[in-house]
């Protein structure tokens, strides 16, 4: 009896790896932009839960460390449940914003959907400061009542693709489009949208950080996110 052994021929195995390149380099592109922008709105709806969450415990006065009945903007930790609350020997329970907001790391950022998130509290100057344990004691509380800042960039451009975000006691989000911050070790100054003032500094007597078409502080446009 004769046995018959069938195979793929060499052209055709070429014309199978040439179709498979050809659909993965469709599909993953696609893949990416895809996540990139689930990424995105992520962070918008991240941004408006801290923009409520900073007006309850401003509204409560959760956070009075000067005592004049005012309430004072907090920080990630304080308002997602970490930290004692400024000027309070307890936390914030229940908590207004979600715990992987207030998983500080060493620099005081949070990392969430590829972005790293950064609040940054006044000094006494009107600078803004990372709001963290360690800088706490630099907060003037009397700036805290009326402002404060955050902003969100990409851990890694190159897997997320450029887009910077920006909030304030304003409740606008903003949105770079094309500015290139990316990691720890670029990451956006305090007051990076706003107009009128030094980069690093949070107060502005302009409504202009949440104007259309603006060029901020860092020299980026900055636009209302949808």
């Amino acid at each position: 009896m004769k046995s018959h052994q069938h195979g793929f021929t060499l052209i055709e195995l070429l014309i199978v790896v040439t179709i498979i390149a050809v659909i993965a380099g469709i599909a993953v592109p696609n893949l990416l932009s895809a996540r990139s922008n689930a990424n995105d709105k992520a962070v918008i709806a991240a941004l408006r839960a801290l923009v409520t969450a900073q007006q309850m415990s401003r509204t409560n006065a959760t956070i009075d460390v000067n005592r004049n009945g005012q309430g004072e903007a907090g920080t990630l930790s304080e308002l997602a449940g970490f930290d004692v609350l400024r000027g309070s020997t307890s936390t914030l329970r229940p908590a207004v914003l979600s715990a992987t907001l207030g998983d500080l790391d060493a620099n005081g950022y949070a990392q969430v959907h590829g972005f790293y998130f950064a609040l940054y509290l006044p000094d006494n100057t009107g600078r803004g400061i990372i709001g963290s344990q360690a800088n706490l004691a630099n907060v003037d509380s009397t700036l805290a009542e009326s402002c404060w800042t955050c902003v969100a960039w990409p851990r890694d451009i190159n897997a997320q693709g450029p887009g910077v975000y920006f909030t304030n006691q304003t409740g606008d989000i903003l949105v770079a489009k094309h500015a290139q911050y990316s990691g720890t070790n670029n990451p956006p100054s305090a007051g990076c949208a706003l107009l009128g003032v030094p980069v690093d500094q949070i107060q502005s007597t302009m409504t202009a950080a949440g104007a259309s078409d603006g060029i901020g502080a860092d020299g980026n446009i900055w636009f209302v996110a949808p």
